[in-house]
């Protein structure tokens, strides 16, 4: 790991991991590559694995909603070698990728104090994620905002500029996000999005283009759609990585 991001190594079991390293990598024995990652390049701090481990165990199909703890890692990786400062995270479900999020920004010395926004719509689980950050040590810098994510971006205050905005909320409004963000002026200069799961398990790049006569897309054509309308977008360079679940790394020019 990079020398900013610290914790300690655990064993991690591939078979408790929805998102892998690589969405569609060409080896006969994926998952032994995945384990080395795993057991060997990965710090899991034991205080944000036990969100993780305590999701599992509680309810394995809706943990299925948290990044893997390798993913966890890279966007933490990206917070610290960046030198954010203020972030917001769009999607937070039990503050797994929070706490990733926080790791990064206490790993590394920022211009101004580190501040995490995390947003959950769902007041419960928004309730569950607090505690969880809370829990882990990383309340002095991390607050879940119990709104919609598109509430909470056409709110901001745009002068609070952003850092980093991770987006992992309704798949099918990120271009709403997207445009917000960018309309509305929200990143600071060199400013980065990153957006989770634009490959939608390998069903984007399969699905038809949206056309103006489609009265319905489906989830895929809405992301593949996202994704071209990102891909022509001059204000901003982008990346997409196929890893993980597909990731969109875009910078503010």
């Amino acid at each position: 790991m990079n020398g900013c991001i610290r914790g300690s190594r655990r064993q991690i079991s591939t078979s408790s991991l929805r998102h892998t390293l690589w969405s569609f990598m060409d080896t006969p024995e994926p998952s032994s590559v995945y384990r080395y990652a795993q057991d060997h390049l990965l710090d899991e701090p034991p205080q944000i694995a036990q969100i993780r481990q305590s999701a599992v165990s509680q309810n394995p199909s809706e943990a299925q909603k948290m990044i893997s703890p390798l993913q966890g890692a890279f966007l933490a990786h990206l917070v610290c070698t960046q030198g954010a400062a203020r972030v917001l995270e769009l999607g937070c479900y039990k503050g797994y990728s929070a706490c990733w999020l926080a790791h990064g920004l206490l790993s590394q010395r920022s211009q101004g104090s580190p501040c995490l926004w995390t947003c959950e719509r769902d007041r419960e689980i928004a309730q569950v994620a607090q505690q969880n950050i809370k829990d882990a040590g990383y309340s002095s810098i991390a607050q879940v905002v119990p709104k919609a994510a598109q509430d909470v971006l056409e709110s901001w205050d745009s002068a609070i500029k952003l850092d980093m905005v991770f987006i992992d909320a309704n798949k099918a409004a990120y271009k709403s996000y997207y445009d917000t963000i960018l309309d509305r002026s929200l990143l600071s200069e060199g400013g980065q999005i990153i957006v989770d799961n634009v490959l939608l398990h390998g069903r984007v790049h399969t699905a038809p283009d949206a056309s103006a006569e489609s009265k319905k897309l489906t989830l895929a054509q809405k992301i593949n759609d996202f994704n071209r309308h990102v891909a022509e977008d001059s204000r901003t360079t982008q990346t997409l990585l196929p890893i993980f679940d597909g990731l969109l790394l875009v910078r503010k020019k």
